[in-house]
């Protein structure tokens, strides 16, 4: 007599138990909520900020923000050449796109929060943030 919890299907018999394939519901929360841009006040320092040092955040995060949006683009151009065809497909791209349009807003968002930091700056005068 054999175990039944020891014996390998052999490919004809039916599972003993019931699958399908997965079923999305379009238009149900796969758009995502549009995220407004932050306020260009700049954030509080912990210490103190030269206006050198402003200057050097304002380049490194405008590096950054040219990058963010182009991250995107070898699966935007990879769905455009056909890698994936399908409704899905689509939806995925569309998303892709919307995604990639945000990570640019959110980092030139950030460049503008430094940059008016650095605009409300004398020449090279210390920013004292916490009160003595």
């Amino acid at each position: 007599m054999t175990d039944p919890a020891h014996v390998a299907p052999d490919g004809f018999q039916p599972l003993p138990y019931e699958t399908r394939p997965l079923e999305t519901q379009p238009d149900v929360g796969t758009t995502p909520d549009i995220i407004a841009r932050p306020p260009t006040i700049p954030p509080h320092d912990p210490g103190t900020s030269s206006r050198e040092e402003l200057e050097m955040a304002l380049q490194r995060a405008q590096l950054v923000a040219d990058d963010c949006e182009s991250l995107f683009a070898p699966a935007q151009r990879a769905m455009e050449d056909g890698a994936w065809v399908s409704r899905l497909a689509d939806e995925f791209f569309n998303e892709l796109t919307v995604q990639a349009r945000l990570a640019g807003s959110v980092a030139a968002a950030g460049v503008e929060t430094i940059q008016t930091a650095l605009d409300g700056r004398g020449d090279d005068e210390l920013l004292e943030v916490r009160p003595q």
